[in-house]
C-alpha cells in the first residue's frame, strides 16, 4: 500500500491546519453565512440551530467543496459558500438524527442535541436543517444543483434506513459497503460535484472527482466505525460504541463473524444481538484476532483508490489540496492508537 508512508509522521492537528490554512477566507466566509441564516428560522427553533452550529465539526465536506473549486487563498464567490453550507446543513442534519438513533449523550465534547433538547425536538430539527438545505439549494439558477443535492439527501437517509432495518443473519460485506456509500460516501460525493460543477469541469472531470471523493468518504467512514470500537470517548470527544450498542455490525465485527467455526458464529452472533458481548468484552477479541490489520488494509485500499482518482482531476494546481485531504483522513487512523 501506498497511503501510509507521510501520513504517520506528523500528527493529525498539524495535518488539519494545513489543510485549512489555504482556504481560511473561505471558511470564515462560510461560519459567517451559516450564523446570518440563524435568523431565518422561527424564533422558536433558532436556540437549537444556534447550538447545533456552535458545536459542529471539522467540517470536512465544506472542505470538499473548497479544494475542488478554489485555488490557495482565493475568495469564495457568494455560490460557492452556499454550496459548502447546503452540504454543511445536511451533514449536521444526519448528526442530530444519528444521534438520536443511537441515543448519543456527547458529541464534540459537547451534549448532543437530543441530551440537550429531547428526542422529540432534535428529530424535527434534523428535518428543519435538512429541509434548509434545500431551499439553499433550489436558489441556483437552473435545476442542477438542487436535483444533485435532494438526491444525495435521500441516499443518505436511505443508507440509515437500510443500516437500521437490517435484521436476521448478519448483514453480509456487500451491504455493508452499500450501506457506507450511502449514508456517508454519497454526501462526499456531492460536495465534491458542487465543487467541480461551479467551479466549471467537464463531465470526465468532474467524474473523476467525484470518484475521488467517494472513495474518501468510505475510507472515512471505515476509519469511524473501527474509532466507535477502539478509540477512548476522551479522545474522541462524543458517545462510543453506539454501533454495537444498537445492533449494527460494523466491519471490524462482521470480519471477525466470517473468520469463525459456525457454530462459535452463531453463538457469537446471538450475543451480540442479545446484548451479551458489550464492547469492552469484544475489543480484545476483535484485537486478538487481527482482524483490525484487515480493516486497516481496506481503508489503505479505499485511499490508494481515491489517489488514483485524483490524478485524473483536470485542475491539476488543485490535486496538491484533495491529496491534503486524503493525508489528513489517513493519519487519523493512528490519532486514535487504532493498530
Amino acid at each position: 500500500m501506498t497511503t501510509s508512508g507521510s501520513s504517520q509522521t506528523a500528527p493529525a492537528r498539524d495535518r488539519f491546519q494545513a489543510l485549512v490554512a489555504p482556504c481560511a477566507p473561505a471558511m470564515a466566509a462560510l461560519e459567517a453565512f451559516l450564523a446570518g441564516e440563524v435568523g431565518s428560522f422561527e424564533p422558536e427553533v433558532r436556540p437549537l440551530v444556534e447550538y447545533c452550529f456552535g458545536h459542529s465539526g471539522k467540517k470536512l465536506r465544506p472542505l470538499l467543496v473548497f479544494a475542488v473549486s478554489l485555488d490557495d487563498g482565493q475568495p469564495a464567490t457568494l455560490e460557492i459558500v452556499h454550496a459548502a453550507a447546503i452540504v454543511e446543513l445536511v451533514h449536521l442534519a444526519t448528526l442530530v438524527h444519528d444521534d438520536i438513533l443511537d441515543r448519543a449523550d456527547l458529541r464534540h465534547r459537547t451534549a448532543t442535541v437530543t441530551a440537550r433538547f429531547g428526542p422529540h425536538a432534535a428529530v424535527l430539527l434534523g428535518d428543519a436543517l435538512f429541509a434548509h438545505a434545500l431551499h439553499l439549494a433550489a436558489q441556483f439558477p437552473g435545476a442542477e444543483v438542487c436535483r444533485e443535492v435532494a438526491l444525495a439527501t435521500r441516499q443518505v437517509c436511505s443508507g440509515e434506513i437500510a443500516q437500521t432495518l437490517a435484521s436476521g443473519p448478519a448483514p453480509s460485506l456487500a451491504h455493508y459497503f452499500r450501506v457506507i456509500d450511502l449514508k456517508t460516501a454519497e454526501l462526499f460525493r456531492v460536495s465534491a460535484w458542487l465543487g467541480g460543477f461551479l467551479a466549471g469541469f467537464p463531465p470526465d472531470g468532474l467524474e473523476a472527482v467525484c470518484r475521488f471523493a467517494r472513495h474518501l468518504g468510505i475510507a472515512y467512514q471505515i476509519y469511524d466505525d473501527a474509532a466507535d470500537l477502539f478509540a477512548e470517548e476522551a479522545v474522541a470527544g462524543k458517545t462510543l460504541g453506539t454501533d454495537l450498542a444498537t445492533g449494527k455490525l460494523t466491519l471490524p465485527v462482521l470480519l471477525w463473524l466470517e473468520s469463525l467455526p459456525d457454530s462459535e458464529r452463531e453463538r457469537q452472533r446471538a450475543a451480540i444481538a442479545g446484548g451479551g458481548l458489550p464492547r469492552a468484552r469484544l475489543r480484545p477479541l476483535l484485537r486478538q484476532s487481527g482482524v483490525l490489520e484487515r480493516v486497516h488494509t481496506v481503508f489503505l485500499r479505499e485511499l490508494d483508490a481515491a489517489r488514483a482518482a485524483a490524478a485524473e482531476v483536470p485542475a491539476p494546481h488543485r490535486r496538491p489540496r484533495l491529496l491534503q485531504l486524503l493525508d489528513f483522513v489517513a493519519s487519523a487512523w493512528n490519532k486514535f492508537s487504532i493498530p
